[in-house]
């Protein structure tokens, strides 16, 4: 089955190839043309004065943009200088840091205040235990809580507003030495197009003083901007540093400012959770005197309990011994009445003999 189709594919395509407009095109023919009759046809072939005019054009065009690639180096690096001239706003700057450094440590320092707060849940619910030791552990926790929140509000703050200044420094001066290095490269790229140029007016036969002259003024042009370039560097680096030490003067007293109303902020949670320590101290201590008088009522109550049932086993006992003294007793009297009933008889009787005597 798989060879009677490989077969009629190839039928299919052999009947495609020989149907008109898919055949094979013809082979182009052969170009009979000489070579002499091709050289005669040709362009010319351009003289050497015609090749030195133009790499004399072709110079000419690189100095010129190289000179303006120097001078657009040099005004971008002027005007980079000019924004931290004298009417730069320093305190616009100072503000914008602080603004800045309040997000940077806007999510720690809700943490922070959230975690002492609930710290102070936990020293609230720490007296009910009865343990003077758990409240003592909870308040010293929240009081760490407190101060994590007074750093992060103040001092964290602060130091993010410094970093972030210095930070903002550093790009600066990168800036500048980028600026300063691109147009020093201009300007050298300019002197050495003017060299190169020099070259290509000798080659096309300008006069001698003609392209000394202008490679001496090129020169003077390019050194001119490489000097410059450097002027300008030292002079943006000396007004940085000015611009921002101005804005550390400024940024400072926001720091302070900081730092003081975070220890404010400390102080307040300190109170509280003395407030808190003392109720939180007095309940446990509540808890602890009433689970002592619980016991001791309960002592009591057991030792009533086995009083009593002590009691309750040694009343029989005491009733036996009250028996035999009743008894005892009796019988002390019915022999007394004994005796006093013979004596009476006896009495009776030498008291009759005597009369009968008489």
């Amino acid at each position: 089955g798989s060879i009677m189709a490989r077969l009629v594919l190839a039928l299919t395509l052999l009947s495609l190839l020989c149907l008109p407009g898919l055949a094979q095109p013809a082979p182009a023919p052969a170009d009979s043309t000489t070579p002499a009759e091709k050289e005669a046809t040709a362009a010319p072939k351009p003289s050497k004065k015609d090749l030195a005019k133009q790499a004399l054009s072709r110079a000419a065009d690189a100095h010129r943009e190289a000179l303006e690639h120097a001078d657009g180096a040099i005004k971008k690096l002027e005007a980079f200088v000019h924004l931290f001239g004298d009417h730069a706003d320093a305190k616009t700057a100072s503000a914008g840091l602080e603004e800045s450094a309040q997000k940077d440590v806007e999510k720690s320092a809700e943490d922070d205040e959230n975690t002492f707060r609930s710290r102070l849940r936990t020293l609230v619910k720490s007296g009910s235990g009865g343990d003077s030791k758990e409240v003592a552990a909870a308040a010293k926790k929240a009081n760490r809580a407190a101060k994590d929140v007074e750093l992060s509000a103040g001092d964290d703050k602060a130091k993010a507003m410094r970093k972030q200044r210095n930070h903002i420094q550093k790009a600066t001066k990168e800036e500048a030495h980028t600026l300063a290095r691109e147009a020093r490269e201009g300007a050298h790229a300019a002197v050495k197009a003017a060299h190169t140029l020099e070259r290509a007016q000798r080659h096309a036969g300008v006069k001698e003083d003609i392209y000394e002259r202008a490679l001496d003024r090129n020169e003077r042009i390019g050194e001119g901007m490489e000097d410059q370039a450097q002027d300008l560097q030292d002079k943006a680096e000396d007004k940085i540093e000015r611009y921002f030490g101005t804005v550390e003067g400024r940024a400072e007293p926001l720091e302070d400012d900081a730092r003081e109303e975070a220890a404010k902020h400390f102080a307040a949670e300190r109170r509280a959770v003395r407030g808190v320590t003392k109720q939180a101290g007095e309940e446990a201590h509540k808890v602890r005197a009433a689970a002592k008088k619980a016991a001791a009522e309960a002592k009591a109550e057991a030792k009533a309990a086995k009083a009593k049932e002590a009691s309750a086993e040694a009343e029989p006992t005491e009733a036996a011994p009250k028996e035999a003294k009743h008894g005892t007793k009796a019988n002390d009297d019915t022999k007394a009445k004994h005796d006093t009933k013979a004596n009476d008889d006896t009495k009776a009787k030498h008291d009759t003999k005597a009369n009968d005597d008489t």
